[in-house]
């Protein structure tokens, strides 16, 4: 009383279908991967994107400050000539003492 059939799994056409679902399984891991890596790279694009375009508006707000410093400065010295003169002195003896030091 033996039987002939086998059990799921067992018998050469089971290592066949494992390899094949093996195979399946590894080409879908790979279009995931891919899809990932062209996922990663658009929204490292877009971050990259905007954050040059805040640098950029940052840079431009800088430079009007520096422009709107610069007039002020200038108004303020040609208001004070002796006292610009006396700090320009000052601000120089200062660096010299720093800088002489050994």
């Amino acid at each position: 009383m033996s039987s002939s059939t086998s059990a799921p799994g067992n018998g050469p056409t089971a290592g066949k279908t494992d390899l094949d679902t093996l195979k399946n399984d590894m080409k879908a891991l790979r279009a995931d991967l891919a899809a990932l890596l062209r996922d990663t790279s658009s929204l490292a694009q877009d971050q990259a994107k905007a954050a040059a375009a805040k640098g950029r508006a940052l840079a431009e707000d800088a430079g009007d400050k520096a422009v709107e410093y610069k007039e002020a400065v200038a108004d303020k010295v040609r208001e004070h000539p002796l006292a610009a003169v006396g700090i320009a002195l000052a601000a120089g003896f200062v660096l010299a003492s720093l800088t002489s030091r050994k």
